[in-house]
């Protein structure tokens, strides 16, 4: 009995060292519990959305533990705000979305990035600094821009402020995308708290499908080419030119499989209970510029920049500087909002310094080589291997460490290397072809491909997702690793 008891409350208790993930078994429990108490209620509205909203803020509190009050605080409080916002007319308007600008900015920047700001000012005036102690609540940055997002477009009168707190908490609240998006427009999914929930067989079996696309790429591909890109990014002198550039190559697959796998799983989830959550990537190194890029890679985002930064500044209607200028503004916070730390600043500037460049070469080639063959092929390797160096800088614990990377690569290749590489990591380099040809695989292919997976058999599903299971088992590390935007 006391066996039992243990159990429940290590279940209902927050554990720091291991928060709750999609990933982890205890989860699975968890979801087939939810899902199944859901069936049963989902039609009545109340009651679906207390439970969805309940399970929402228990699943935070297992990643974050007692920041979940934050996050209710600050949910609160813009909801208040944004309402006496819709009340006024001019100047008024103006004052509240400030204020909401600022209660979120502010609490933001207090858990993110309140260390980088001091240690800075305290570098720039020779002074002495502590670092706070202070704990980073998992997802502040998802959520946050979802309140700024939600706020911003009541003010522009672009979605009437939702009178229904219950709706507006699940909104913000809502479990698979809490913690790391995708970041979903309220104007986008309150619209659908409002129609009765249709559950249909085929999307229950194309969220489960996404599930399971989700569990190979994180739990499979990301986790294991992890643990050689970890040993090489943490020790570049031990390993040769050839050996880091796997690590280099092995990391823009992990970091793509990481979070593209836990996107897929937020919205195969999402489907299973009647909530489409949009889309967030879309096959983003088959891309042939770096504007191409940033349409497919982590597209919730981008395109939140795209709406509530580069267009507020003056986006290309204040002529070409201006629209550089906008470009680089953009992407520098962009990279600010990844991390408190120089390196995704450079990251972000460097990225925007690129999309600079592919402006000046479509104007200067007036888009007479989009059609041509080769020109597409080079555009895509070009495109590719910029996006993949910068990932060096992301992933780095300092510039120093990244720029021994590429150092290696230049200064120490040795291409004997290689067969013995393969001879000894041969897996790592089967699920790395294994990624990349996933990858390429056209969307027609992946939709016949999702299409007869719902037409197979129970049974044949059943048997598949057992073996996708122990293959995960096999491959796993002794811990559950996190997903690598839950820093973020």
């Amino acid at each position: 009995m006391m066996d039992y008891v243990e159990l429940l409350r290590n279940l209902l208790s927050y554990h720091k060292e291991a928060p709750l993930m999609f990933n982890s078994p205890e989860f699975l429990f968890l979801g087939i519990l939810v899902m199944s108490v859901y069936a049963a209620i989902y039609r009545n509205k109340l009651s679906r959305t207390l439970f969805l909203l309940a399970f929402s803020l228990f699943f935070y509190y297992k990643t974050s533990g007692f920041f979940v009050l934050l996050l209710v605080a600050t949910l609160v409080v813009v909801y208040g705000m944004t309402r006496w916002m819709n009340h006024c007319k001019g100047w008024g308007r103006k004052v509240w979305l400030a204020g909401v600008v600022t209660v979120v900015l502010a609490v933001l920047g207090y858990f993110k990035y309140a260390n980088f700001l001091g240690e800075n000012v305290s570098l720039l005036l020779h002074l002495d600094f502590h670092r706070l102690d202070i704990f980073l609540p998992v997802g502040i940055s998802f959520y946050s821009f979802q309140l700024l997002s939600y706020a911003i477009d009541v003010y522009r009168r672009e979605l009437e402020d939702e009178r229904n707190f219950l709706d507006y908490a699940f909104y913000i609240t809502f479990f698979p995308q809490l913690v790391a998006g995708p970041i979903v427009r309220a104007k986008h999914f309150l619209p659908q708290l409002k129609k009765p929930v249709t559950v249909k067989r085929s999307e229950v079996e194309k969220g489960f499908f996404l599930i399971m696309i989700g569990l190979v790429k994180k739990s499979i591909l990301a986790d294991y080419l992890a643990q050689y890109n970890d040993l090489v990014f943490g020790n570049p002198m031990a390993y040769s030119g050839a050996e880091t550039l796997m690590a280099i190559y092995g990391y823009a697959i992990q970091i793509y499989c990481d979070f593209s796998g836990y996107t897929d799983m937020a919205i195969g989830m999402g489907k299973m209970m009647g909530f489409d959550l949009g889309i967030n990537f879309n096959k983003p190194y088959q891309s042939t510029s770096l504007t191409d890029f940033w349409r497919r890679w982590h597209i919730s985002l981008s395109s939140w920049l795209r709406d509530y930064l580069y267009i507020p500044l003056g986006g290309n209607r204040k002529g070409k500087f201006r629209t550089y200028l906008n470009l680089m503004i953009t992407m520098l916070l962009g990279g600010l909002w990844h991390g408190a730390n120089w390196k995704f600043i450079f990251w972000g500037g460097m990225h925007g310094l690129g999309l600079v460049v592919d402006k000046l070469w479509r104007k200067i080639t007036r888009g007479r080589l989009e059609g041509n063959f080769f020109a597409r092929i080079l555009g895509w390797f070009i495109t590719l291997h910029f996006v993949v160096a910068l990932w060096i800088f992301f992933r780095a614990d300092s510039f120093s460490t990244a720029c021994l990377m590429i150092q290696r690569v230049f200064t120490a290749f040795d291409w004997t290397i290689v067969p013995v590489f393969y001879q000894t990591r041969s897996l790592f380099v089967w699920l790395l072809v294994a990624a990349v040809l996933i990858h390429a695989i056209p969307s027609s292919r992946f939709s016949k491909v999702e299409q007869a997976y719902i037409r197979t058999p129970f049974l044949v599903k059943a048997v598949a997702f057992i073996l996708l299971i122990q293959c995960i088992l096999q491959l796993h590390t002794s811990e559950v690793q996190p997903f690598i935007y839950f820093q973020f």
